[in-house]
């Protein structure tokens, strides 16, 4: 290590010659130092999950056949659902959750669905203040952002009896309603009517795939205890391939001695085998059938999906009450970067706080960006989506995903009301490298253009000069006109394959292939289409005198046919 400068300052030094990391030093005071240096070594990784880094004169490189690929990698995931089409589905928006493969994703694109379809039914109205979200969340729906007046109505207290215990005397429990929280029901699937019909069909559908505790713990939130104890002796002789659960018949044995009595041994047997269940539902449904209005510990239980939680507090809670678990909720949602928060923060700016988290965590940019396509365009200028978006952008173009590329842009713009992706690619000028494109030109407020044909119908919108600079642009290599005018061959009427004009399109709009103005990528050479294709129909070399460059052999397009290429033209 050398010292500062002052005490012992370098007045020389010499690499070694074989050794490269070695040198030899002296000071003005005559001191030679035999030094060697450690340099610091970088990685680099590719977007390929390969790595490679310099030491010394030697390059390494991991060689990926050697060990097994990081499938978990979030590049590696993100590369393989864009191959698939993630993100793309539009019509049945829950499918794209199936190709994420993830259970996170499956429940935010089953959320977006539902929200979607509940739009389209009339059944989620927006308030004219709130038209720029197109997606609100539960907790702006229980505030009453939603409503004409802009708050909620006071909830309803109701008694509700047990159904199944009727001949018991079961008792009954205390729900709140109100329209608020009818609505947010909805957004969290429990839009189920009270006669027992559709949530019915809701059930089946949790058994059909398996989750019979949730099933049992929905239906005893509901009071209907006799079918949450058949859902539980179903789910324990069930043939899934895995056995059935014997402890779902011990749990329905427990939930039939229900009683609600506050001092009974039933209940303190209810404590302690709560303690002992693995299931979160199983839990919860013990801590529901022994809670004093107080559902703290069925609320808080983590293992409960975000949905069913909020579904509880909006049915048990008094206003002031569901609205402080709200918050808490969203809050601790937002911080962990759950994307199952969604569902309280809805596609606005609490959401993209929430996105913002969970990009940051797991690094999925690709469904931070597909989500905030289907939010308001006010949200999509947000700078961190913009982000997000660029990010995704620029894998897909390192991953050489140029189709999926173009779709993803496809899909963005269309959101976007009003606006359109810029122009990505344009003609230069040889002379002062300004696009002569008259739709980039026309963007700006540049003076209008002067051109040096004669001003006829036929010709004034002919543009045979740089806008920027005023000169000529490149001639043709055969008919050695200027770019920008007829080729003068091949018309409509001789071809028999005039264009057709849309209605409401000026057909001055309209450019014939004919007229394209088309260059060699190796030699810079071109010219009219029409004319450059007739010349390789014979010939390999390029046209220009002294070029020997065989530009139609370079590319695919060489080995197109002559049929194809007359009906192009």
């Amino acid at each position: 290590m050398f010292l500062a400068y002052g005490q012992h300052a370098i007045a020389s030094f010499s690499w070694h010659p074989g050794h490269e990391n070695r040198l030899l030093s002296i000071t003005p005071s005559g001191t030679i130092k035999d030094t060697t240096v450690f340099e610091r070594i970088t990685l680099n990784w590719s977007p390929y999950t390969n790595m490679a880094w310099a030491c010394g004169r030697r390059l390494l490189q991991f060689d990926e056949d050697a060990e097994p690929r990081v499938t978990d990698d979030i590049s590696n995931k993100m590369k393989q659902r864009a191959i698939v089409g993630y993100g793309l589905k539009t019509e049945q928006v829950w499918e794209n959750g199936v190709l994420g493969g993830e259970i996170a994703l499956q429940n935010i694109w089953s959320w977006i669905d539902l929200v979607k379809s509940l739009r389209d039914e009339g059944k989620q109205k927006l308030n004219s203040k709130l038209s720029g979200y197109k997606m609100q969340g539960a907790k702006a729906i229980l505030k009453g952002e939603l409503t004409p007046v802009g708050f909620p109505s006071k909830s309803e207290l109701q008694s509700v009896p047990w159904v199944g215990l009727e001949r018991h005397n079961g008792g009954q429990r205390h729900i709140y309603r109100n329209e608020c929280r009818e609505m947010a029901l909805q957004l969290c699937g429990w839009s189920f009517n009270r006669d027992g019909v559709t949530i019915n069909d809701f059930l089946d559908r949790l058994q059909s795939d398996g989750h019979y505790e949730r099933a049992a713990a929905i239906a005893l939130f509901n009071l209907k205890i006799r079918n949450a104890i058949e859902i539980l002796n179903k789910g324990s002789t069930a043939d899934n391939g895995k056995g059935g659960d014997i402890n779902l018949n011990v749990v329905a044995m427990a939930l039939s001695g229900y009683t609600e009595e506050k001092k009974t041994l039933w209940r303190e047997m209810c404590r302690e085998l709560k303690t002992q269940l693995s299931s979160p539902y199983l839990r919860a449904m013990f801590a529901f059938l022994i809670a004093d209005d107080n559902y703290d510990e069925v609320l808080y239980e983590a293992g409960i999906a975000i949905q069913d939680r909020v579904a509880i507090a909006c049915i048990y809670l008094s206003d002031i009450k569901m609205m402080d678990y709200i918050e808490k909720l969203t809050a601790k949602m937002i911080e962990v970067g759950n994307l199952d928060g969604i569902l309280l923060t809805g596609l606005t700016k609490e959401g993209v706080e929430l996105l913002q988290m969970y990009v940051d965590l797991a690094g999925d940019v690709q469904t931070a960006s597909f989500v905030m396509a289907e939010a308001s365009p006010e949200l999509m200028k947000d700078g961190r989506v913009k982000e997000w978006v660029d990010s995704y952008r620029d894998l897909l173009d390192m991953w050489r995903l140029w189709h999926q590329r173009a779709l993803f842009d496809i899909h963005w713009f269309r959101g976007e009301s009003g606006s359109r992706p810029s122009q990505q690619v344009s003609v230069s000028c040889n002379f002062c490298g300004k696009s002569i494109s008259t739709s980039v030109q026309g963007r700006g407020p540049r003076r209008p253009f002067i051109h040096y044909t004669a001003r006829t119908p036929a010709t004034k919108s002919k543009v045979t000069c740089c806008p920027g600079c005023r000169k000529p642009l490149p001639r043709c290599a055969l008919c050695l006109m200027h770019m920008g005018t007829a080729s003068g061959m091949g018309s409509y009427k001789a071809l028999g394959n005039k264009p057709t004009v849309s209605a409401g399109v000026k057909e001055s709009k309209q450019v014939h292939f004919a007229n394209w103005f088309t260059w060699c990528q190796s030699c810079r050479h071109g010219g009219h289409a029409n004319h450059v294709t007739d010349w390789f129909r014979e010939h390999t070399e390029c046209p220009v005198t002294g070029c020997t460059c065989r530009c139609m052999t370079l590319d695919s397009v060489g080995k197109t046919t002559t049929d194809s290429l007359a009906q192009i033209l």
